[in-house]
């Protein structure tokens, strides 16, 4: 099952199994079209350690819904972490993102501690201050 996990908002924590059915797909990303409706600054972390891969329908689908709503998520959506523990995946969305770039800030990391660094500063020089937690990572922090 795919989890977000918001209670640390305005840090977003998606965990991404090593699969998923269309059903949690579509939940996932009505779920997701949530955040820029609040008309608050938020950032994401996606933990896709392990995670399987959406097929070819549900990233035609990722991306329609994300080309509907970039005007939100530019305003509000302050920046995207991915954390994949291959390096060969991680240098692939990075050459992807050049190619294409997403509407808002996204980068790769090997652990999520990395990536909510990057998270942080980018929420502080957005908004003048750190995020207020790391929720289930605040440990690493």
């Amino acid at each position: 099952m795919i989890r977000v996990d918001d209670v640390a908002f305005p840090l977003v924590v998606v965990s991404l199994p090593s699969s998923w059915s269309e059903d949690e797909w579509e939940s996932y990303l009505a779920r997701m079209r949530t955040y820029p409706s609040r008309r608050e600054r938020y950032v994401t972390l996606t933990d896709a350690r392990g995670a399987g891969t959406p097929s070819a329908a549900q990233r035609k689908r990722a991306a329609q819904v994300m080309a509907e709503d970039e005007a939100l998520s530019k305003r509000f959506n302050v920046a995207n972490g991915l954390v994949f523990e291959s390096a060969l995946l991680r240098g692939m969305l990075t050459a992807i993102t050049w190619l294409t770039p997403p509407p808002v800030p996204m980068q790769t990391f090997a652990s999520p501690r990395q990536a909510l660094e990057w998270l942080d500063g980018l929420y502080l020089s957005a908004q003048g201050t750190k995020l207020p937690s790391w929720g289930r990572f605040d440990g690493d922090r």
